[in-house]
């Protein structure tokens, strides 16, 4: 049985991504999607560069992205080794350029043309921001190579090539994210590819600028770019709002209620699929539980199929706040969701990709039908 489905290509901007969809009967996708699946999906490298190889060898292809069902599994920058068109030889009025020399799009919009003048057609377009790589010069046009290897010619008025590139500037400073959701990149534009995603609300250090985009500094240390658009600066120097740690709980009652108001306070939390921190953007089902636990000096297995193994059997009848409440979407016993129980027939779960974290009723026949355990754990 093949470990996908299908595959495609799309083109953006002369950006290409494969699309690949996994298939969901392979034996190694068939578990929950926890950290297990993601190791799995990881562990694809070989085939993944073997299938890029034998079906798009001619295109240079940037980012190879897995899906499972609707969901995104794993967005890999990817760096083929794509056959690229030679350049071709220039005139005596045309000056070579390194093979690494770069240009970045000042216009909001420039054309392509397949020669050094505005006689010549237009066969592509680029947008402001957008990075290439500079071939040769003649008399204020230069010949460029897009990503997919193919060249031609724009305008040297709107193209800052390297040697001439705004620096970038040291800040000492924190920002908060103004947009519901913001991309982090490898550079400072938005041909580079995205590491990380950040929140609305979300702080981060700030410490340097280049031509609109911050470079900013990641609480695990990893730094990257983002556009100043949607980021606003706080004081300089300030250093970011810690988020506030759990109390110290050391009854069996403290720790509940620990448990309850940690879990409530992340209502609104993105559904990041094998996501168990904040820094990572969100939660999953048993990322969620895992973090919430953590907070009273609790480790969970991170699966909810293995939390399952932990704590005591309660009956449905006699399930108290705090207990862990384990589903199958299936309608089978095989544990596939979980969520925190916190009284009134609510628990507070992290229900899947496209939504948040949310409390919901659990004594609708949906869940009730679904249920398989509910475990003690304090």
């Amino acid at each position: 049985m093949d470990w996908y489905k299908d595959f495609r290509l799309v083109e953006d901007n002369g950006q290409y991504t494969v699309i690949i969809n996994l298939n969901p009967e392979f034996t190694e996708f068939s578990g929950e999607l926890g950290s297990s699946l993601k190791e799995k999906v990881l562990n694809l490298d070989d085939q993944i560069r073997k299938l890029v190889k034998e079906k798009f060898s001619n295109i240079k292809i940037n980012t190879v992205k897995l899906l499972l069902g609707s969901m995104i599994v794993a967005s890999i920058p990817f760096a083929s080794n794509a056959v690229t068109a030679k350049a071709a030889t220039g005139t005596s009025s045309s000056s070579q350029q390194s093979a690494t020399t770069k240009g970045t799009v000042t216009a909001s919009k420039l054309n392509v043309r397949s020669g050094p003048g505005t006689n010549y057609d237009s066969i592509h377009t680029l947008w402001q921001g957008n990075v290439v790589t500079v071939l040769e010069q003649s008399n204020g046009w230069y010949k460029i190579q897009l990503s997919n290897g193919k060249t031609g010619w724009v305008s040297g008025t709107y193209l800052q090539v390297s040697g001439t590139e705004n620096p970038v500037k040291s800040l000492s400073n924190t920002g908060t994210v103004t947009a519901s959701k913001l991309n982090v990149r490898s550079g400072p534009d938005t041909s580079y590819s995205i590491i990380h995603t950040l929140w609305q609300g979300n702080t981060i250090k700030v410490i340097g600028e280049s031509n609109g985009w911050y470079k900013i500094q990641l609480s695990n240390g990893t730094t990257g770019w983002v556009s100043g658009t949607y980021l606003k600066l706080g004081a300089s120097t300030a250093t970011p709002t810690p988020t506030p740690s759990a109390p110290t709980a050391t009854s069996r009652a403290e720790k509940i209620n620990t448990i309850i108001s940690t879990a409530k306070s992340l209502v609104g939390t993105p559904y990041v699929w094998g996501g168990e921190s904040l820094q990572e953007g969100g939660f999953d089902c048993s990322g969620l539980t895992y973090y919430v636990f953590k907070k009273v000096g609790i480790t969970l297995n991170r699966v909810s199929a293995d939390q399952a193994k932990q704590g005591t059997t309660v009956s449905r009848a006699n399930l108290q706040p705090g207990d862990l409440v384990f589903y199958s979407f299936q309608g089978t016993s095989k544990v596939d969701h979980v969520g925190i129980y916190i009284g009134n027939n609510k628990m507070i779960h992290s229900p899947k990709a496209g939504d948040t974290v949310k409390i919901t009723d659990i004594s609708t026949s949906y869940w009730e039908s679904r249920l398989v355990v509910a475990k003690r754990i304090l």
